[in-house]
C-alpha cells in the first residue's frame, strides 16, 4: 500500500505537557503505525508553561518533527516566569488574568499568534520538499489554523481542522470588543469551510452545523490511551486511607472552592473521616486554590502536588479510591467534556464528577461510573462524599460502580476512525 503523507500543525506537543498534548500525540502515534508518513510542525520547547519530557518517548521514530522559532507572547511570559518564580505549578490568579486580558486585546486571535508566521514559512519549505496528501491543524490555540489554511489554499492540499475545544474567543472567553468578535467569527467561518472539521462533543458539532450548515463536521471524542495503563493492572489503592485525587489544571475558571466547601461540610458531619480522608490535587493551579484550603482549615486533609510526569499521574490515579472531576461554573462550558474524564474512565476507578448538566454528567451516569454533584452546591457535594465514603468503609466502593473497559472511548479506536476519515478525504480529492 502506498504511504500517504500528512502534515500535522500543532502548537502543544511534547516535551510540552498538559491536557492539550495527549490527543494530538495519540493521533500522531497511531497514524504513524498505519499507512501514513507523518510530519509534525510545532514550536521549539518553551511555548507552554507546562512540560513533560517523558512524553517524547511516545513519539515514533518514523515521525519527522520539525520545530521552529516562535515570538509568541505566551513564550515570553513563560520565560519571564521561569526567571522569577521557582514554583512553575502555581501562578498568581489576579496577575495572570490581567496579563491575559491585555493579550486578548493586543494580539489576535490569541497570545500564541507569534508562532504563525514562522510555522507558515517552515511549512512552505516542507511542501517544496515533500508532496503532502493532507494537512491537519489542531487547536487551541486557534492561531494554529492560520498557517494551515494559507498552505491549503496555496497548494490546493486537503485540510482537516481539529477543534479540541471550541474557538476560544467566541465561546469560552468574551471578545474584548465588537471588532475582535467580528474578526474571530470571520476566522472561525474560514476554518469551518475546511474539507473536514473534527470536534469532541455533541454540543460543538450541533453548534457548528447551526452556524455553518455546509460544514462537514465529524465527532471524534477525546478518548483515553489504553497503553498508558498497560502493566498497571495490579496497582490498587491503599485501604488505610480514603484517597480522592484530582489531576489536571485548576486554571481558567476551573476552581476547587465548592468542592473544598463540600469537604468541610462532610467532615463536620462525619468526624471519623478526618483521619481517613486524603485529598490530592496534582497539576498546575492558580494561587487562589491554596488560599481556600487555608481559609477552610483543610491543610491536614488537602495536598497540592506540583506538575508530575503523565506516567506518574496515571499510576496515582490507579492508587486512588475516587477520581475527582471539576468543571467550570459557566454556562459556556456546559457542553464541553474534559479530556480528563476519558482518562479517568481508562483508569477504571470510581469518579466523583462536580459538573453542570451536560454531556460530561450524562457520560458518568450512563456508564454508571460514579457520582455526580452540582458545581456550585457544597451540600450536594458533601452528600455524594458521604455515599462514596460509606461504600469505602464497607469495602463495596468498586462493586457499586461499573468499572469495565469502554472500547468506544479508546484512542486506538478513535485514531482508526481518523485514519479512515483522512483516507476518504484524500481519495475524494
Amino acid at each position: 500500500m502506498k504511504e500517504k503523507r500528512i502534515l500535522i500543525i500543532v502548537n502543544f506537543f511534547p516535551p510540552g505537557g498538559g491536557g492539550g498534548v495527549y490527543r494530538p500525540l495519540s493521533f500522531v502515534k497511531y497514524l504513524a503505525r498505519s499507512s501514513w508518513g507523518v510530519t509534525v510542525l510545532t514550536p521549539r520547547p518553551g511555548e507552554f508553561w507546562i512540560s513533560d519530557r517523558g512524553l517524547e518517548d511516545q513519539i515514533p521514530d518514523n515521525v519527522s518533527v520539525i520545530r521552529t522559532f516562535s515570538l509568541s507572547a505566551s513564550r515570553f511570559l513563560n520565560a519571564l516566569g521561569k526567571k522569577n518564580k521557582h514554583d512553575q505549578s502555581k501562578r498568581s490568579t489576579g496577575g495572570f488574568e490581567l496579563l491575559r486580558r491585555f493579550g486578548e486585546f493586543a494580539l489576535f486571535p490569541d497570545t500564541y499568534v507569534g508562532w504563525a508566521p514562522f510555522a507558515y514559512r517552515a511549512a512552505l519549505k516542507l511542501c517544496r520538499e515533500k508532496d503532502f496528501d493532507i494537512i491537519l491543524s489542531t487547536s487551541p490555540p486557534d492561531s494554529t489554523h492560520i498557517p494551515a489554511g494559507r498552505l491549503s489554499r496555496k497548494y490546493d492540499i486537503p485540510w482537516v481542522v481539529d477543534f479540541r475545544d471550541p474557538w476560544i474567543s467566541l465561546y469560552l472567553r468574551n471578545p474584548v470588543t465588537a471588532f475582535h468578535r467580528m474578526l474571530n467569527q470571520k476566522m472561525e467561518r474560514r476554518a469551518a469551510a475546511a474539507d473536514r472539521v473534527l470536534v469532541t462533543t455533541d454540543w460543538q458539532r450541533d453548534k457548528l452545523l447551526e452556524l455553518y450548515p455546509a460544514c462537514r463536521v465529524e465527532k471524534i471524542a477525546n478518548g483515553y490511551e489504553e497503553e498508558d495503563f498497560e502493566g498497571l493492572e495490579d496497582i490498587n489503592p491503599d485501604p488505610a486511607r480514603f484517597t480522592i485525587l484530582h489531576t489536571g489544571m485548576l486554571t481558567l475558571g476551573r476552581r476547587s472552592k465548592s468542592f473544598l466547601e463540600g469537604v468541610s461540610l462532610f467532615l463536620g458531619r462525619r468526624e471519623e473521616a478526618a483521619g481517613l480522608l486524603n485529598v490530592i490535587f496534582a497539576g498546575a493551579r492558580e494561587s487562589v486554590n491554596d488560599e481556600w484550603v487555608k481559609e477552610l482549615g483543610l491543610e491536614k486533609i488537602v495536598v497540592f502536588k506540583d506538575n508530575i510526569p503523565h506516567s506518574e499521574c496515571v499510576r496515582l490515579e490507579k492508587r486512588s479510591h475516587v477520581l475527582l472531576l471539576i468543571k467550570h461554573d459557566d454556562t459556556r462550558y456546559h457542553g464541553l467534556v474534559p479530556g480528563k474524564l476519558y482518562e479517568y474512565i481508562g483508569a477504571a476507578r470510581p469518579i466523583l464528577a462536580v459538573v453542570p448538566e451536560g454531556e460530561a454528567k450524562e457520560i458518568v451516569l450512563r456508564l454508571k461510573r460514579g457520582e455526580t454533584a452540582a458545581v456550585n452546591n457544597p451540600e450536594d457535594i458533601a452528600a455524594k462524599l458521604e455515599i462514596m465514603f460509606d461504600l469505602y468503609k464497607r469495602g463495596a466502593l468498586d462493586k457499586n460502580y461499573s468499572l469495565e473497559e469502554v472500547p468506544e472511548y479508546s484512542r486506538r479506536v478513535e485514531a482508526g476512525r481518523l485514519d479512515q476519515l483522512l483516507s476518504e478525504v484524500v481519495e475524494k480529492r
